[in-house]
């Protein structure tokens, strides 16, 4: 399953970033929140903010 998660700065909501994000497979089918929260740890890694500072929210579809 694939989403699109945009990640913002909590103070003023800025965009910080879109993430492209594929989860799960048969086994495992992914919550809104898991797509979110990988986001935010992918943000980490790119060094974009710190975890409190961010917020991630999977865009909807049309």
């Amino acid at each position: 399953m694939k989403r699109v998660v945009d990640v913002f700065k909590n103070r003023g909501r800025d965009l910080v970033w879109t993430y492209v994000i594929h989860l799960g497979n048969l086994e495992f089918h992914p919550a809104q929140i898991d797509f979110e929260v990988e986001a935010l740890r992918l943000s980490q890694l790119d060094k974009r903010g710190s975890v409190s500072e961010l917020s991630a929210r999977v865009r909807l579809s049309n």
